[in-house]
């Protein structure tokens, strides 16, 4: 799959609530994660999950701010 169609095809799925669910989890898992492993960086960690968690709750669609 080309990863023009792949792109498109994450950003159709945080349309529907089932994939904002999913996808939330997916970051809740991968944030808790490196904050066991990079400590150290948790501010950043923090401030990308915080970035992700607004994404995903806009549907996938960018902040043209």
């Amino acid at each position: 799959m080309r990863l023009n169609r792949l792109t498109h095809t994450a950003r159709a799925a945080l349309r529907t609530d089932r994939g904002r669910q999913a996808a939330g989890r997916a970051t809740d898992v991968m944030a808790g994660t490196a904050r066991r492993y990079a400590p150290k960086h948790r501010r950043k960690i923090d401030k990308a999950e915080q970035s992700a968690r607004s994404y995903i709750e806009r549907g996938g669609q960018r902040d043209l701010r």
